[in-house]
């Protein structure tokens, strides 16, 4: 420990202290608590059943380069937006309602028994949640603000949906330009990724183009959109990544097009294609971020539980030839382990490794794979290796 942090406590400290004495002065919070194991502000609000909870990481990582009073001004909008809204009752509040795309691990790694906020699988590693939208900022809807409207979640997602169809069209009626790229920054007002979740309109995007149309958001605040390339696609994929990777509040490195029913689906050109690499790897490059998100957090609790299970890692591998990347999960013969989902499985024993391997389709339908209840993105859990008889079909199956 330095001197600065016996004295004046880190960087990380200091800053959760001032995120602390903002909440504490802010109207309508009744108590606030910091939890140092999640870097996290509980925050106990007039009225509410239980603590919201502020989670520091990325407001923290924002701010690092701010003056002291624009990090005291970013707290207490997060935290005024996390306070009892008067007005928010439900006649009022659901024309301020709008859907959002987050990663599918955004908001679950908190304490035991915290309520996430509202959400529903919308694409592969990608969650639809609803927040209300406000001059300031937005706030996201938990289930106990639901209870209090005492609306079903369903509506709460029908509404929002009906909001975000009113911004599609009014997005539609701009003027559309013929180029090799569009460009949509949001300055938190135009909701632009979350046009991906309206139906049609990324259809209707490229009719006003000339043409079928390839959206990226490699963050919550930007959405591209280009003509779906014939070629050199590989170095926009690339430089998608790399925003993605940088990216504080990263969202997706996946290029999405329109489905057959308008709906927005992950590009998903066929082998041979100029872009199935590319496609590929952004893939895997999304499943191993969201799945390294779970596995941290999931051993972190394990551990504090005193439970013994492994939490398995998804890898990836891009074979040297130029092949499409995959990802591989580990059955380890022995180990009580809660696989992730992969492209394939790699059985393996300790001390001689992997032996074979096998697509996770034909692992998932001999061993009877089945998913562990309430896990996002989803986990197998697995003991010993399957019995003799499977055991052989398995290696008769396998790939290598």
């Amino acid at each position: 420990m330095g001197l600065l942090d016996r004295f004046g406590g880190s960087p990380r400290r200091r800053f959760a202290q001032l995120a602390l004495k903002v909440a504490r002065r802010t109207p309508g919070v009744e108590r606030a608590d910091y939890r140092p194991d999640e870097f996290a502000i509980a925050i106990h609000r007039a009225g509410a059943d239980g603590p919201a909870h502020l989670y520091l990481s990325n407001v923290y990582r924002e701010t690092a380069d701010a003056s002291p009073a624009e990090r005291r001004a970013r707290l207490e909008k997060l935290i005024r937006l996390m306070a009892p809204m008067p007005e928010d009752d439900w006649e009022t509040v659901r024309a301020k309602l709008r859907p959002v795309l987050r990663p599918v691990t955004f908001g679950v790694a908190g304490p035991a028994g915290m309520r996430p906020p509202l959400s529903r699988p919308a694409m592969p590693f990608l969650r639809e949640l609803i927040v209300i939208d406000t001059p300031e900022a937005m706030a996201y809807v938990l289930p106990d603000r639901i209870e209090e409207w005492g609306v079903p979640a369903d509506e709460v997602f029908a509404v929002a949906r009906d909001n975000l169809a009113a911004i599609a069209r009014a997005n539609l009626e701009r003027p559309w330009r013929d180029g090799p790229m569009v460009s949509m920054l949001d300055d938190g007002d135009g909701y632009f990724t979350s046009l991906l979740l309206a139906p049609g309109w990324l259809a209707e995007v490229g009719e006003r183009m000339g043409g079928p149309v390839l959206a990226f958001a490699p963050d919550n605040n930007t959405l591209l959109l280009t003509p779906l390339p014939e070629r050199g696609g590989d170095r926009l994929y690339a430089a998608v990544e790399q925003v993605f990777t940088e990216a504080v509040r990263y969202l997706s490195p996946v290029g999405y097009v329109a489905g057959p029913d308008g709906r927005a689906v992950p590009y998903t050109p066929p082998p041979g294609h100029p872009e199935h690499l590319a496609a590929r790897r952004a893939a895997a490059v999304l499943a191993l971020t969201e799945y390294a998100n779970q596995t941290d957090w999931l051993a972190e609790q394990y551990t504090k539980a005193g439970v013994d299970v492994h939490v398995g890692n998804l890898v990836a591998i891009e074979p040297p030839g130029g092949g499409p990347a995959e990802t591989v999960a580990t059955w380890t013969d022995g180990v009580s382990s809660l696989l992730p989902r992969a492209d394939s499985v790699a059985f393996a024993r300790p001390g001689t490794g992997v032996e074979f391997r096998v697509p996770w389709h034909v692992a998932e339908e001999e061993a009877g794979l089945r998913p562990e209840p309430l896990l996002a993105p989803p986990r197998y859990r697995v003991e010993s290796w399957p019995d003799a008889g499977v055991l052989a079909e398995l290696r008769r199956r396998s790939l290598d």
